[in-house]
Parts: structure tokens; C-alpha cells; sequence
């Protein structure tokens, strides 16, 4: 999703200067200019820029070739630069190594400890993506402490043979009674096999690296060895063969990301993790930022399938808003408990303590209490449909170069292309109506003809044959078009050249509070938005009052509840799986039509900024009734 780079500095907490000289010395590989104005891919990872002395090593030698390596990825390889490791930079970053922090490794293997009662003469520990060892050190002074001295036999696995040595020295000097064996090689490439050996207790920190940067094919590769279907992050392998190589009463502890928790592409892995598995403990800590990586982790621990286990499930999320009860000396001692929490650094957070709710479909996994389940129940009784009953829920075009077919003015051309169409992007965001009517503009390449979807013939378009061949060797460089026997100037994801003519609701996918917003005039929607296509039968009262659910702060609230996929300062992702699951009210109840009439009040009759705050207030009271019937 492309943003603008004032937008993807709200995301990492960089400054626009900073970025800039990012984007114009090529560190941001997916930023380009529009016109005057720089954008770049939303879901980029913000770069290390230092070059690493430690490569990206190849997982199946011969056909993944890619790293699985614990701590580091290289800055000049494109993989290198959008794998994001959840990891603090130690002092020796310098050496292109990176470490998971000191305080996150204790924690996880405390909670591991915990969860084993039954004390062992021998245990057999593995970290598949060992670095430095920080977790192993952490886990074997928990397992000291609890259990004495037992003998340990610790197996790691490490693609970078120079870290080896220190790593095993330091594990040997932290317990005098472990026997260590790091072997030089990637771990997903043992489980290509087989093995016999079983462990006590697996704890890892594994590699993220998303589907989009692997390639369909070594995607495709690790999906098959771990039996996944779907689109997939490599750390779901890893979840997946820890629970094949765990003992009977084993346990594991992860550091992964938290997006497979809700994003439809984790189904396969919370499938698989339900009905294999007892998960004991989640820790999401949101945005709590304990990574220099702009990812949201969370901590996981789970043993074999055994008998039913109610999951504790705790979320930590930044509330600036919230009044703090307790001020912890760090954000682990606050954990204790649901409160909200003031750290030293005068960040206020909020901490929720639960249950997981799941379910062996694959659903997104929530946290669940008293309060929210009541809550939810009351919804569901008032829920006559959803947003998916509407019509379908797309996202906007994708032209694969914006900097050829977008611009916010076309004025400077000579010949300007026959083919311009107005453009709906971000920056018209607003509640129930635009906030900018300032519309930019795209070459679109597509019409209807007979009901099939087809390219213009841009032979009959002479400025556009003249602007566009002048960009020919860009556009032929695109060789997914080439693939699919396209033409080499088509934009790559048109849509459906008819819709674009409808009413329709469009709506940012990254946004701080909800923002979808009336369109009826006939604009393309661009790729960093998406809109409701909505079918032909679906009344104005219907269009109205969704406008007024998806605009409300009870959306806001479900949408925490439900799915709560947020990034760094709060904003959240108003992704289609997402919102085709928010609810609608009987349209007929007295609050569903008090809500209607105030929308439809800002639609048709212009209202001042100041005006239209208070009637979005009247419509929150509205909505909030609806559902509480």
C-alpha cells in the first residue's frame, strides 16, 4: 500500500528528512516520486543502513535459498533489506550482529519454566536460530533456578560459523553443566529429512520473512515440508516442526510476530497450532517497540496436544489517553495483571489480561474477557447483517508504476493522454465525506466492451501511444505482464472498468480512527484505498447506514475487540477480510434511522468541519444504542 513519506514516518517514528535522504540515495527500495512528492510501500521495513558482514544464507541448499538464520539479514540484498528481525542492536551492530534483549529472552524462558512441573535428571534443549545464545543463557538460568543442576544437552542451529565459537563459549561459561552442539546449517533444512530426536524444551526467535519476499516458489517449498496451505511467513515452519520435534510433556517458548494471530494469511498456521497443540501462554506486546524492527511481536508457548487448556492471553498496547494505576520500573514487571501503566520514559500503556479465544477453523484468534464477551454477545443479538451482505469489498488499482500512469496534475505534458481519469486516493480521506475534493489523476488503460474487460487500443489514442512509448522500456520491464500475455502498457490491476461509475464507499486501509467516505463521482480508486462494490439490489438506507457504523467509535472498539491489528502509533489496518465482518443494526430500529437521517444530513446538505463533529457525535450515540437494544 503506498503512502506518502510523512505517513510511513508516522509508522516508524522517522522524521520526513530522514526519509527523504533515505528515498533519494535508493535505501527505501520501494520509494519513487509522483509528480513532487515522494511515496513508498507502507509495508517496506524501515532499513538498517549500516552493511552486515553476515550474509543471507540459503534454507534448502539448491531450492529455497533463502536465510533462516537468527540474527541478521544484509543490507545490500533485496531480501536483506525487507526481512525484518525482532531484535534490539547490541553494541556490536558494528558486525552486522543483532540480538533479541536481554529482559524479552528472560521472560520467555521464565514462562516456559513455569508451565513444567516434573523435574528430569537429563533435559535436551534446542534454539533451531541460536545467534548469540541470548535465549538458551536466559533459559538455562531459569532451569537452574527452578530445577538445580540437572544435565543439559543443548542443540543449536547457525548459518554464520564464525559466530559459533563465541556463542558456544558463552553458553558453556553461563552453565558448567551443559553439553552444547551448534551445528552449521540451516534448520529448516534437517526437517527437508528426518530426524529421531526429541526435546524438552525448543525456544527460538525465529526469521520473518513475509510471502512477498520469498518468491511463490520458495514460499511454495517451505508451505509443502511444513503441510500449510496458503500464503506463508517462514517463521510458521518453524512453529510447525517445534511442535513434530517436541517430547510428550515437552514445551516450547517463540518471539514471532503477531500479525499470524489475525491476518487471513496465519489461518493455516493457528489451524494447525489449535488442534496440534495445548498453547499455554500469548503475550502480544503490540507496539511497545522492544525491536529496532517495525514489526509488533508477541511471545508464545505451547506444549503437545493434552487435555483442554484455558490459554492466558495478555495484550499490551501504547494508550496515550489512558490513566495510569501502576508505574513499573519496565513494561514485563507491569504484566502482573489488566491495568493501565506509566514506564519512566512517560510512555502510558494499556494492559489487557485474558483468555485466547480460538477455534480449529482457523478464525482470528482474540483476547477474550468477562466484560468483552458480554459485550460481543449483545452485538450479536442486534447483528441483522454484515458488511460483506453489502457487496463485495475490493481493493484499489495497482498500476505497478505510479510514477508512469499517476500524477497530481497532467498539465505539464504537452500532448496530454486522451485516456486521463480522476483518481481517488488517500489524501480525499475523510468521514462520510471527502476532506479534499482535490482529485489526482491516472492514465487508466481499460474499458468494457461486450461485457468483457479488455485494454484500449492506445494506437487510436495518439498522445497517450506518445506519452506512454516514451516510458516503453519501464513498462516492458514489468515481467509478470509479460507472463500473462498482457500488453506491455497495461496497468497491472484495473479492476472493473464499470464499477468505477457506481456509488460506492471508500475507505484508507491505514488509518488512526476509521475513515470511509461517500463517493459518487465516477473516480478510479487507487491501491493505497480500498471501496464496497456494492450489489445492485442494496438500498440508500443501507449504503447510509453503514456509512454511519463504519464512521462510528463503536467500530472503532469492535474493530480492538475483533481483530485489532495495529501498527505503531495506534493506527490500524482496515483490511477487507476485517471489514466485511462488521456488523449492521435492524436499518428499521428508531437509532438505525435517527443515524440515517444524520448521515444522509451530511451527504446531501454541506456542513461546516465544526458542524459535522457534532453530528458524528449524535451519530456514536445512535449507533451505540442500535446494538445495545
Amino acid at each position: 500500500m503506498l503512502v506518502s513519506l510523512s505517513e510511513y514516518g508516522e509508522l516508524h517514528g522517522k522524521s520526513g528528512d530522514t526519509l527523504r535522504r533515505l528515498a533519494e540515495r535508493g535505501v527505501l527500495k520501494t520509494a519513487y516520486k509522483i509528480g513532487r512528492n515522494w511515496v513508498v510501500d507502507s509495508d517496506e521495513v524501515y532499513p538498517v543502513t549500516k552493511r552486515s558482514k553476515r550474509g543471507v544464507h540459503s534454507l534448502l541448499p539448491e531450492q529455497l535459498n533463502l536465510s533462516v538464520e537468527n540474527s541478521t539479514c544484509r543490507s545490500d540484498d533485496t531480501a536483506g533489506n525487507t526481512c525484518a528481525r525482532y531484535s534490539n542492536e547490541s553494541a556490536e551492530k558494528s558486525n552486522g550482529i543483532i540480538y533479541t534483549p536481554t529482559d524479552l529472552a528472560e521472560y520467555v524462558a521464565n514462562k516456559m519454566i513455569e508451565t513444567r512441573v516434573r523435574a528430569k535428571d537429563k533435559y535436551y534443549i534446542l534454539d533451531p536460530a541460536i545467534g548469540n545464545g541470548e535465549l538458551v543463557v536466559a533459559f538455562l538460568n531459569a532451569l537452574n533456578n527452578r530445577f538445580g543442576s540437572p544435565e543439559v544437552i543443548v542443540v543449536g542451529y547457525e548459518t554464520d560459523a564464525d559466530i559459533i565459537p563465541r556463542t558456544e563459549q558463552r553458553i558453556v561459561e553461563c552453565c558448567a553443566n551443559a553439553r552444547i552442539t551448534i551445528e552449521n546449517r540451516d534448520f529448516l533444512e534437517l526437517m527437508g529429512g528426518s530426524t529421531n530426536q526429541r526435546y524438552d524444551f525448543i525456544i527460538a526467535n525465529p526469521p520473518y520473512i513475509r510471502t512477498q519476499i520469498l518468491g511463490a516458489a520458495k514460499a511454495q517449498g517451505i508451505a509443502a515440508l511444513a503441510g500449510l496451505d496458503g500464503r506463508i511467513d517462514i517463521y510458521y515452519a518453524f512453529l510447525v516442526f517445534a511442535e513434530r520435534l517436541l517430547t510428550d510433556d515437552g514445551v516450547a517458548g517463540f518471539i514471532t510476530s503477531n500479525k499470524f494471530m489475525t491476518i487471513k494469511a496465519g489461518q493455516a498456521v493457528r489451524k494447525y497450532l489449535t488442534v496440534n497443540t495445548d498453547i499455554l501462554r500469548i503475550t502480544d506486546f503490540g507496539d511497545t517497540k522492544l525491536f529496532a524492527a517495525s514489526v509488533l511481536p508477541c511471545v508464545i508457548v505451547f506444549r503437545k496436544k493434552q487435555s483442554p487448556v484455558e490459554t492466558i492471553h495478555t495484550s499490551v498496547y501504547e494508550s496515550k489517553e489512558c490513566e495510569p494505576s501502576h508505574y513499573p520500573d519496565n513494561i514485563f514487571d507491569g504484566l502482573t495483571g489488566t491495568k493501565n501503566v506509566e514506564l519512566q520514559d512517560g510512555r502510558r500503556f494499556s494492559i489487557i489480561v485474558g483468555t485466547l479465544q480460538s477455534s480449529q477453523d482457523g478464525l482470528p484468534w482474540r483476547i477474550n474477557t468477562t466484560s468483552r464477551k458480554s459485550w460481543l454477545a449483545g452485538i450479536e443479538r442486534n447483528t441483522v447483517k454484515r458488511f460483506c451482505d453489502l457487496g463485495k469489498i475490493r481493493v484499489g488499482i495497482k498500476t505497478t508504476a505510479d510514477n508512469v500512469f499517476i500524477r497530481d496534475s497532467w498539465e505539464q505534458e504537452e500532448f496530454v493522454p486522451e485516456l486521463i481519469r480522476p483518481l481517488i486516493t488517500h489524501r480525499n480521506a475523510g468521514q462520510v465525506s471527502p476532506d479534499s475534493h482535490f482529485l489526482w489523476q491516472v492514465l487508466y488503460t481499460h474499458t468494457v466492451i461486450n461485457g468483457k474487460k479488455i485494454a484500449y487500443d492506445i494506437e487510436e489514442y495518439p498522445n497517450t501511444l506518445r506519452y506512454l512509448s516514451a516510458h516503453r522500456e519501464q513498462l516492458e520491464g514489468r515481467p509478470y505482464v509479460k507472463k500473462a500475455n498482457r500488453n506491455w502498457y497495461e496497468i497491472w490491476v484495473p479492476q472493473n472498468p464499470e464499477a468505477w461509475g457506481k456509488r460506492k464507499i471508500v475507505f484508507r486501509d491505514i488509518a488512526d480512527t476509521p475513515q470511509f467516505w461517500l463517493d459518487e463521482t465516477g473516480a478510479v480508486v487507487n491501491g493505497d484505498c480500498y471501496w464496497i462494490d456494492f450489489y445492485n439490489d442494496i438500498s440508500e438506507d443501507d449504503i447510509l447506514l453503514a456509512l454511519a457504523v463504519a464512521n462510528s467509535s463503536f467500530t472503532e472498539q469492535y474493530y480492538d475487540v475483533c481483530f485489532n491489528n495495529k501498527l505503531y502509533s495506534g493506527k490500524r489496518r482496515f483490511m477487507s477480510q476485517y471489514v466485511e465482518q462488521f456488523p449492521l443494526p435492524d436499518r428499521n430500529s428508531h437509532d438505525a434511522q435517527a443515524a440515517i437521517e444524520l448521515i444522509r444530513e451530511i451527504v446531501y446538505a454541506p456542513v461546516l468541519h465544526r458542524q459535522k463533529e457534532i453530528i458524528l457525535s449524535e451519530i456514536n450515540t445512535f449507533v451505540n444504542a442500535a446494538f445495545s437494544r
